[in-house]
């Protein structure tokens, strides 16, 4: 888990929203694979991150794309 967010962190708030779109695609599949229990304080700490609108942004679409992903 901790290699895969490393990997995908620069794309959290790439300038690049289709970047941006792809990787609210991904973090679910990634939480869903390992577990969204153990990717939650990271979630936690995006959405409440500070650096940019679009950090916040991003770990909402993220949240939302897990919430569809279980089916809610």
């Amino acid at each position: 888990l901790a290699h895969m967010i490393s990997t995908m962190r620069p794309d959290i708030d790439h300038a690049d929203e289709y970047v941006r779109n792809t990787t609210t695609r991904i973090f679910p599949i990634v939480a869903s694979a390992l577990g969204i229990p153990s990717f939650l304080p990271f979630l936690k700490a995006i959405c409440r991150s500070k650096k940019s609108w679009q950090v916040q942004h991003t770990g909402i679409w993220i949240m939302q794309q897990i919430a569809i992903m279980m089916g809610c």
